[in-house]
C-alpha cells in the first residue's frame, strides 16, 4: 500500500478531482444553459427575472471561483515540497480547507435541503479529503520519484 501513502499520489488526484469538481463552477460563470440549470436548482420562483439576485449569484461564482483557483495553486505548490513535515502539514491544511468546501453541501443533505450538489459528487468530494488526511498521518517520502 506504498501507492496510497505516497503524497505526489494523493496530491495529483486530490488535483484532478478539484479540476472535475471546478468545471460546472466555470461553465456557470460564463452563463449560458449552466447557470440556467444552476438557478433552476436553487428553486427560488421568478429568481431568473431578478436582475439583483443575478448580480448576486454572479459575485457568488466569481469569489468561488477564486476560492477553487486558491486551491488547485495550493495543490500545485504542495507538490513541490520536498520535506516530509512540509508535507505533511500541507496536506492537512488542504485535508481542513476542502472540508470546509464540502461541509456545507453535507449540511445541506442532513437538513432535508434541495441546495447541495448531486450525492455521486458529494461522494467525490469526501476522496480528497479523506486522502489528505490519511497521508498527513501516514504519508512517506518516495525517494525514487
Amino acid at each position: 500500500m506504498k501507492f496510497i501513502k505516497n503524497f505526489r499520489t494523493i496530491l495529483v488526484v486530490t488535483l484532478i478531482l478539484d479540476l472535475l469538481q471546478s468545471i460546472p463552477l466555470f461553465l456557470a460563470m460564463s452563463g449560458g444553459e449552466m447557470k440556467e440549470m444552476m438557478i433552476a436548482d436553487m428553486g427560488v420562483e421568478g429568481l431568473s427575472e431578478n436582475v439583483g439576485a443575478i448580480a448576486i449569484l454572479d459575485t457568488m461564482l466569481f469569489v468561488f471561483a477564486f476560492i477553487m483557483a486558491g486551491y488547485l495553486a495550493a495543490t500545485v505548490y504542495a507538490l513541490s515540497l520536498k520535506e516530509l513535515s512540509s508535507l505533511k502539514a500541507a496536506a492537512f491544511i488542504l485535508a481542513i480547507l476542502h472540508l470546509a468546501w464540502t461541509l456545507p453541501d453535507f449540511i445541506s443533505l442532513l437538513t432535508g435541503s434541495n441546495a447541495h450538489p448531486p450525492i455521486p459528487l458529494m461522494i467525490l468530494s469526501l476522496l480528497p479529503i479523506i486522502g489528505l488526511i490519511y497521508v498527513s498521518k501516514n504519508g512517506e517520502l518516495n525517494t525514487s520519484a
